[in-house]
């Protein structure tokens, strides 16, 4: 059925009111690398929508700025990359996830432990993938440990798929190696409703050789701009070009 201009404007007002319920906001894209929020921030997407919900969680660690970064406070790194993958700032055009035809919400990363509220934002919302971006430690900064780390659902197909796809479009630039862990059961955000949940520890923030490839470009972050659509091509080869 072919709605009128008015019907869908009607639809649209009433969708943005359930963001607005579900703590949601749609304002233009941001300097992420520096905003601490409350809110998530929702992307449609730009092409014919293919019935796939991604949500994309940051950090919400209440220490954020005292957990031994080089750089930027975890809080920011995850939420950063986790807005140029989705597509608020599109590193490459047609690449990030909103461009591939999915929608996104991008979490809040306020410093409240809010972990949990992420996770249940998603699950209200009904996300096909639960996205976790954070950033790792050792022992504080200077450190010299790195490794890309992708964590996956125990025993779940989806979640060991979804895993392996990260890893192989990540692992050629993220600096390092790689590892991956199951999450001993189901706890924390591996537990998300979501049928395909992945948990990325994208790279060391206490390792500066790492920061420096996160954060160079005159501070705006040149990996962000470079290769955040591997998030998009990752889940794309996963659900077969949905």
């Amino acid at each position: 059925m072919q709605l009128s201009r008015y019907s869908r404007l009607r639809v649209g007002v009433a969708f943005g009111g359930l963001l607005a319920l579900l703590g949601i906001t749609t304002v233009a894209s941001e300097a992420s690398h520096t905003t601490i929020t409350s809110y998530d921030h929702f992307l449609w997407a730009t092409t014919t929508w293919n019935n796939y919900k991604v949500y994309l969680s940051s950090p919400r660690h209440s220490n954020s700025r005292y957990r031994g970064e080089c750089g930027w406070e975890e809080n920011a790194n995850g939420r950063h990359w986790n807005m140029y993958s989705g597509g608020s700032t599109p590193s490459v055009p047609g690449n990030d996830l909103a461009a591939r035809g999915y929608h996104v919400v991008v979490s809040a990363n306020a410093r409240d432990d809010g972990w949990l509220i992420n996770r249940t934002a998603s699950n209200n919302w009904g996300a096909d993938l639960h996205v976790v971006t954070h950033t790792n430690a050792d022992d504080g900064c200077p450190d010299s440990v790195q490794y890309l780390l992708v964590m996956y659902r125990d025993g779940n197909q989806n979640s060991i798929g979804l895993k392996n796809r990260f890893i192989s479009a990540l692992d050629p630039k993220v600096p390092g190696g790689n590892a991956s862990w199951n999450c001993y059961g189901v706890w924390g955000e591996c537990a998300a409703q979501a049928p395909h949940v992945a948990y990325v520890e994208l790279f060391f923030h206490d390792n500066q050789p790492a920061v420096d490839w996160f954060q160079t470009d005159y501070g705006n972050g040149d990996a962000v701009y470079q290769h955040s659509w591997r998030y998009g091509y990752a889940v794309d080869l996963h659900l077969g070009y949905p």
